[in-house]
């Protein structure tokens, strides 16, 4: 209002300023009432703005009020929701821990029930390992004493419609580089039930003392002395002289001391000596005889393999 009263002063003094003050009465009187009518209506101007600003005021504070009013009520309807979701969650948790509990209880117990299933197995499975292991050894040790026993067929004797000789030679050395194949590459077994069958097939042939010995070799790597002896035995009566002797000789004597029978050992270790003074082996035969010779010492056959 204060504004109006100002507006309206000014433009008053600035009509009589540029107005020249000869104008007449009459001119005057007319200026003026056209002033003061323009004064009126820019006053009816500026009262219409205050209003039409008032009112858009209003609006945008109403405006302002009601969105306050939403957000409080979304927040307190996301209050509500978050709660109800925790609450909801909390239940199903507590239906849901007691279920869990009692399925890893569960499985606890059949794992353990599998643990002990499986420790049976295993123990079942190493005492069926130690039976055929047995097996194969005393049906090995029969095959061994049965072949060492069986007298050779004389060399001209053969069997009317069987294999010539140039066949059962060319037989002969498959079957035998077979055997010694599965022998070197440390198939025991295999070898063994190979050389076995050899000697049972082929007594005369030349390979005969080797697969013999070889066999002899065999029982060593598994610690079975007794039997090593007879398998070198059995070379040394059967093949006296072939090229597989002096190792039968060495082998026995070295088995021999392997199960403590010094005597035996010194005796077959000096034969060696005897026969074949220059041999690779030579050395170390005379070091065994040396320590067979010396004081009392622990057996030898204690668990641990001994080289040659």
């Amino acid at each position: 209002m204060k504004f109006s009263r100002l507006l309206i002063s000014g433009l008053m003094l600035t009509g009589l300023v540029m107005f020249p003050r000869k104008l007449s009465a009459q001119s005057e009187k007319v200026m003026i009432q056209e002033l003061q009518r323009d004064v009126a209506q820019l006053a009816d101007k500026l009262r219409q703005f205050k209003d039409t600003q008032d009112q858009k005021s209003a609006e945008l504070e109403a405006l302002l009020k009601q969105s306050l009013d939403s957000n409080a009520k979304l927040a307190a309807d996301m209050g509500s929701l978050h709660q109800s979701l925790a609450s909801a969650m909390a239940e199903q948790q507590g239906k849901l821990v007691q279920p869990i509990n009692a399925v890893g209880v569960k499985v606890d117990q059949l794992s353990q029930s599998l643990s002990a299933i499986e420790t049976s197995m295993d123990a079942l499975t190493r005492r069926l390992a130690t039976q055929d292991g047995k097996l194969t050894e005393i049906l090995n040790n029969v095959k061994t004493l049965s072949a060492a026993q069986q007298p050779p067929p004389p060399p001209s004797a053969s069997v009317p419609g069987g294999p010539t000789t140039a066949t059962a030679g060319a037989s002969a050395d498959v079957a035998f580089q077979a055997a010694e194949r599965d022998f070197r590459s440390g198939q025991n077994q295999l070898a063994m039930d190979e050389f076995v069958n050899f000697i049972a097939h082929f007594p005369t042939s030349e390979s005969a003392p080797k697969a013999q010995y070889y066999m002899g070799v065999i029982f060593d790597r598994g610690e079975q002395y007794e039997d090593s002896v007879k398998a070198y035995d059995a070379v040394l009566e059967r093949y006296p002289e072939n090229p597989s002797t002096r190792d039968a000789l060495y082998g026995k004597a070295f088995a021999l001391m392997k199960l403590d029978r010094n005597v035996e050992a010194k005796k077959e270790f000096n034969a060696f000596l005897m026969k074949y003074p220059s041999d690779d082996k030579a050395a170390q035969a005379k070091q065994y005889l040396k320590e067979l010779s010396g004081p009392a010492r622990p057996p030898l056959n204690n668990g641990k393999k001994r080289t040659k």
